[in-house]
């Protein structure tokens, strides 16, 4: 019996790779092609290719019933928000197959839905980012108005499912009321009602919680200290910090109030104005720097595979504080961007340390109780995949800008 776990070109697959395969548990990844970076894992145990989640949704299914249908794994895992979706749609069929530690539909089409997540964190008491839900009926002239620039224009869903293929949504940063009606008006023709948000300066937080049953049954708390695009995005540079039992009460009261079961991060930024800590969204499913938290003590795929297959886990609360997780290459496109000089990115100013004091951050290559998110000794093989990945695409990109410019 083995675990099946999707996405396999996910950091946070291969951190679900390693942490079970350490534990002596057979893990099969799934991806959209024949190499994934969790599938060059030295603990990955089988491979298998399956139509794209996101641009065949129907032939995704289609794929994992028939893969299911053997009855050789014990648990399914999805990995995104798209596949959590595509699978929890098919549970009556799956529950029967195989053990599938996820919400309903409905509560991870909750957790996934911003507009949802703020009005039942305002309820709550949660502090949150000064934010317009705009409905057909509000002026977005009027809004455009009022708010102070820069603006975030947030997508109410991270992708949006149109017959069978995602839509993917990302957010854009609006400069004044022209540039905020025109990002407005094409986000909105792609994901209905985006929102419009105030943006916040500040240190990013992550809560991660793993509930089961109602009952919280592991946490960890980090820091971001570099992001990818500087200005927000996936963390590249993090550090184990002390559990804030404050914003792990309120965490934990919003995934209750959402009926959420699993691995889940709830994301806040802390506000350079007033500090207080602001929720900026809800992950409902494991998160791209999943390994820190494994490399500081808390092993929550390990955990949830146990609780997944009945047994009983006793809470996790307690981690090593101020371990740092490296991702390297998302470090090197976050020095690339800065270096590129750009005086307004995406709309929005990229501020920071100089560039020099970021090429010298960029140089500490050995730090106490850091640790390589991708690269490890005792399983280089992802390391040596994402290496020619990423310079085989740079180079891809710099013939097909030498071959446009030799057109012109």
């Amino acid at each position: 019996m083995t675990v099946f776990v999707t996405d396999g070109e996910q950091r946070a697959t291969l951190a679900v790779v390693r942490a079970l395969g350490r534990a002596g548990i057979s893990v099969t990844v799934g991806s959209e092609g024949p190499r994934s970076l969790a599938g060059s894992s030295r603990y990955c145990t089988g491979k298998v290719c399956y139509p794209s989640p996101s641009k065949d949704a129907r032939g995704f299914q289609a794929f994992l019933r028939e893969e299911m249908m053997g009855g050789g794994c014990r648990v399914l895992l999805p990995m995104t928000d798209v596949t959590m979706r595509l699978v929890a749609q098919m549970r009556a069929y799956l529950v029967s197959h195989v053990r599938l530690p996820i919400p309903s539909e409905e509560e991870i089409k909750l957790a996934q839905d911003k507009r949802q997540i703020l009005l039942l964190a305002l309820q709550l008491g949660i502090a949150c980012p000064e934010t317009f839900m705009l409905q057909e009926s509000e002026s977005l002239a009027e809004v455009a108005q009022r708010v102070r620039y820069p603006v975030v224009v947030k997508p109410r869903f991270s992708w949006f499912l149109r017959d069978g293929t995602c839509v993917p949504g990302t957010v854009q940063y609006a400069r004044d009321p022209e540039d905020l009606l025109s990002k407005y008006q094409s986000f909105h023709r792609q994901i209905p009602f985006p929102l419009v948000q105030e943006k916040i300066e500040g240190e990013g937080r992550g809560v991660f919680l793993l509930v089961w049953d109602g009952e919280l049954k592991a946490a960890f708390c980090h820091r971001r200290l570099r992001e990818k695009p500087p200005w927000g995005g996936p963390s590249v540079y993090c550090e184990s910090v002390t559990l804030d039992k404050e914003l792990l009460r309120k965490s934990f009261e919003l995934l209750q109030a959402t009926g959420w079961q699993g691995p889940a991060m709830v994301e806040f930024k802390v506000d350079n104005r007033d500090g207080r800590a602001k929720l900026m969204e809800v992950n409902g499913r494991f998160w791209g720097s999943l390994q820190l938290a494994i490399d500081a003590g808390i092993n929550f795929p390990l955990l949830l595979y146990r609780l997944a297959n009945g047994e009983d886990v006793p809470p996790q609360l307690n981690y090593q504080v101020g371990v740092k997780s490296r991702w390297l290459l998302g470090d090197l496109d976050h020095l690339l961007i800065r270096l590129a000089g750009h005086g307004e990115l995406n709309g929005c100013s990229s501020q920071g340390a100089s560039r020099l004091r970021t090429c010298l951050d960029f140089m500490k290559f050995y730090e106490r109780n850091l640790r390589y998110e991708v690269f490890r000794l005792e399983d280089p093989g992802p390391g040596w995949y994402e290496c020619k990945s990423y310079f085989g695409g740079l180079l891809r990109r710099f013939a097909q800008r030498t071959e446009g410019a030799s057109a012109r």
